[in-house]
C-alpha cells in the first residue's frame, strides 16, 4: 500500500471535514459533528499560530489526518496534537503510524522537544498513541467543568 503525505491546508478543508465528520460520528466515539461544526473545528485549528497538519492519501483519496499547534514552552517548542483521524475503512493498514513518524520527522527538524494530546482513557486510540511511543503522564491531569444554561 503506497501511501502520499503532504501537508494539510485550507486549500484541502472539504475533504477534512468529510474524513473529520465520518470519523468521530461513527464508533467508538459515536460524537454529532454536523459538517458545518465540523468545519469551525479544523478552521480553528488551521488558523491557530503555530498549526502544522499533514494528510494521508491513498489513490487520490484523503484517508487520514494528523493536525496541531507547535506553542512555545520555558524550555523550548511543544507540539499539541489537537486531531488525528483515520477514514474507518483503512484503519489497521499503517497509515495512521506513517502520519504520526511523518509528524514526528518534521517536528524533530524543527527542534521540538515534545508532543502531547488527549485522548479518552478507554479508546483504541489510546493503545494506538502508546503503541507509537506515548505514555500517561502522572503529573499531569486534564480537569474540566461543565457549565450548566
Amino acid at each position: 500500500m503506497t501511501i502520499s503525505i503532504d501537508s494539510f491546508s485550507r486549500d484541502n478543508l472539504d475533504e477534512g471535514v468529510r474524513l473529520y465528520h465520518t470519523v468521530f460520528n461513527e464508533p467508538p466515539w459515536n460524537d454529532e459533528w454536523t459538517v458545518e461544526t465540523a468545519r469551525r473545528r479544523l478552521s480553528q485549528i488551521i488558523e491557530t499560530p503555530g498549526y502544522r497538519g499533514y494528510s494521508a492519501s491513498f489513490r487520490g483519496e484523503l484517508v487520514g489526518l494528523v493536525m496541531g499547534n507547535l506553542e512555545q514552552w520555558y524550555r523550548g517548542k511543544r507540539f499539541y496534537l489537537k486531531e488525528m483521524c483515520v477514514c474507518p475503512s483503512q484503519q489497521r493498514r499503517g497509515i495512521g503510524t506513517t502520519l504520526m513518524e511523518h509528524l514526528v520527522e518534521k517536528l524533530r527538524n524543527e527542534s521540538v522537544e515534545r508532543v502531547y494530546l488527549l485522548t479518552m482513557q478507554e479508546s483504541p486510540a489510546r493503545a494506538f498513541y502508546e503503541k507509537n511511543g506515548f505514555h500517561l503522564n502522572e503529573q499531569m491531569g486534564m480537569q474540566s467543568l461543565q457549565i450548566e444554561p
